[in-house]
């Protein structure tokens, strides 16, 4: 019976001992998992925000090419405005000679030539002018949408950038993780085996306990009809 009774108290010790294995290796498999989530959450949160940071470069990357087009266009009507400007200020340099030397019968004609000149110079030059304004306007609007664009491409570049040691990070969790699992079902067997081990003992225990008892109730039950034999005999 000492024998069980130390066989029990080492079952005790190494069942007690699982269970601080068993609760470390559960906080350890928390801890991982939770590790497992959050990565996968920063993952999940920087797709995202590349999804939506595409779709904002492409929509500035539509608006910057409608801005260099328009740019081009107010260019070429510049282009265009500035020759007939030229011509028409070569037509008045060649009226203002015909009436110089024109007769006094032409110079009301030469006058109006030379006014109706003046006039189309005079709004050549306000449409230049305006056309100019519009096209610093539109630079300055090419300038901003093309610092957008290179502001939302560097971010893009640096959450790409980030994807893989997010990704390996997860996947290494993931690893650990499936390890930690099948340690903690490891504990967690040795536990109940302990449990179970220590439980068939204190069993037995129980069982040779009982054994004794009845034992000792039968002595001392033929020990009382002995000394009732012994007093009827000495009668």
């Amino acid at each position: 019976m000492s024998s069980l009774v130390r066989l029990a108290k080492k079952l005790e010790e190494r069942k007690q001992d699982a269970m601080k294995q068993k609760l470390k290796s559960d906080k350890e498999f928390k801890k991982e998992r939770s590790l497992l989530r959050k990565s996968s959450s920063s993952l999940a949160s920087i797709e995202r925000k590349i999804e939506s940071a595409k779709e904002q470069l492409t929509d500035v990357s539509e608006v910057l090419t409608q801005k260099l087009a328009q740019q081009e266009s107010i260019r070429r009507l510049v282009t265009a405005a500035e020759e007939r400007l030229k011509y028409e200020k070569e037509a008045k340099e060649q009226a203002e000679r015909e009436l110089e030397s024109a007769k006094s019968k032409e110079q009301d004609n030469a006058k109006i030539r030379l006014i109706s000149i003046m006039d189309r110079i005079n709004e050549l030059s306000f449409e230049i002018k305006h056309r100019n304004k519009m096209l610093n306007k539109v630079a300055d609007s090419i300038k901003e949408h093309q610092t957008s664009k290179s502001k939302i491409s560097t971010k893009i570049q640096k959450q790409v950038h980030e994807k893989p040691r997010l990704q390996q990070l997860i996947k290494k969790s993931q690893k650990t993780s499936k390890r930690l699992a099948k340690k903690l079902a490891s504990k967690t067997k040795q536990e109940e085996s302990a449990q179970e081990n220590l439980k068939e003992i204190k069993a037995k225990l129980n069982e040779l306990k009982a054994k004794k008892r009845r034992l000792a109730a039968r002595r001392t039950s033929l020990k009382r009809k002995q000394k009732l034999a012994d007093k009827t005999a000495k009668r």
